[in-house]
């Protein structure tokens, strides 16, 4: 009797973290331009820093704890394609050439590497500002070329 009780609780609350994601995932691709925050729930949540339930300022200070993102940025400035690549590189640990390890994981060739391994095109301009479907085309490419994806 008591399973019965606890299949329909355990339904309702698996059906309310699958409607968040994809509320979040909704509004990023309608988003122009993509945010510090946004970006920083995608990966922070990716990679098991933070709740899905956790706003973007706790993603944020998450990542710059680790390192991933730099002090003082802000989570509602816009994120050109440059960082963005670094915050994606950072999230796949990716080794890359040798200037971006002497470089410590500088943002300029974190987005040479991704140039490099198809992941962007060869004419993006790493200037541009990032739109959500930008974020999430870069997302879905990493998750093919570095892992994840099955």
């Amino acid at each position: 009797m008591k399973k019965m009780f606890v299949l329909p609780a355990v339904f309702v609350l698996c059906v309310t973290a699958y409607a968040q994601r994809a509320d979040f995932v909704t509004r990023l691709i309608g988003a122009d331009k993509a945010t510090y925050g946004e970006v920083c729930y995608l990966s922070a949540v990716y990679q098991g820093f933070v709740d899905e339930n956790a706003s973007y300022d706790d993603a944020l200070r998450s990542l710059t704890e680790r390192g991933q993102v730099a002090a003082g940025a802000d989570v509602n400035g816009t994120v050109r394609l440059e960082e963005l690549s670094r915050l994606m590189a950072k999230m796949w640990d990716i080794k890359g050439g040798l200037m971006y390890r002497v470089t410590k994981h500088s943002a300029r060739y974190a987005f040479r590497q991704f140039k490099t391994d198809g992941i962007l095109p060869p004419t993006a301009d790493p200037w541009k500002k990032a739109s959500g479907s930008d974020v999430l085309n870069m997302y879905t490419a990493c998750l093919r070329t570095y892992g994840g994806a099955e």
